[in-house]
């Protein structure tokens, strides 16, 4: 933990500038809202518990998607009987009304994204979730403790299955 600040003055600077973020990460982890609740108090807990052995050693951001990174992927490992998790290559052949709930266009690309995120592999999923985020192949590297540059690939994979999808026949446009 840096001097300066306590436990809980880490945590609640976390929450402050990284809330949001934490909230969208559980979101890509748990589509039913009840265990989503679930797995968000899970990670505030396992947040403030972790803050203690902080040291400053990485950024805070980087100590929070780590954190959140574990608790997910633990999450998936214990609910992964729930639903199917397929491989890029099983997902590039699943017919679109199996990915097609939504209403509108904008609406309902990002639920044809979600659904397929959410049948990634544990790891491709972490790795989509932190690109959405925003975070670049070194800081998701950082978190997940691949290399860069198969992190960089990774994305390049999953990015390219999605454009497919959403490209294919009776797709909005």
């Amino acid at each position: 933990m840096t001097p300066e600040l306590s436990q809980d003055q880490l945590y609640r600077q976390a929450l402050a500038a990284h809330g949001a973020e934490l909230a969208r990460c559980c979101a890509g982890y748990e589509r039913d809202p009840a265990l989503r609740q679930e797995l968000q108090q899970e990670l505030h807990l396992a947040l403030w518990q972790s803050l203690k052995g902080f040291r400053g050693d990485c950024s805070l951001r980087t100590w929070v998607y780590r954190v959140a990174h574990n608790v997910g992927a633990r999450h998936v490992q214990q609910h992964a009987g729930k639903g199917p998790m397929l491989a890029l290559d099983e997902i590039e052949h699943l017919p679109d009304d199996r990915l097609d709930p939504g209403h509108t266009e904008r609406r309902l690309d990002l639920q044809r994204v979600m659904a397929l995120v959410h049948r990634l592999a544990p790891l491709d999923r972490e790795l989509m979730l932190l690109y959405l985020e925003g975070l670049d192949a070194a800081g998701m590297a950082d978190i997940t403790g691949l290399s860069a540059r198969n992190v960089a690939t990774k994305i390049h994979r999953i990015k390219a299955l999605l454009a497919r999808q959403l490209a294919a026949p009776g797709s909005p446009r």
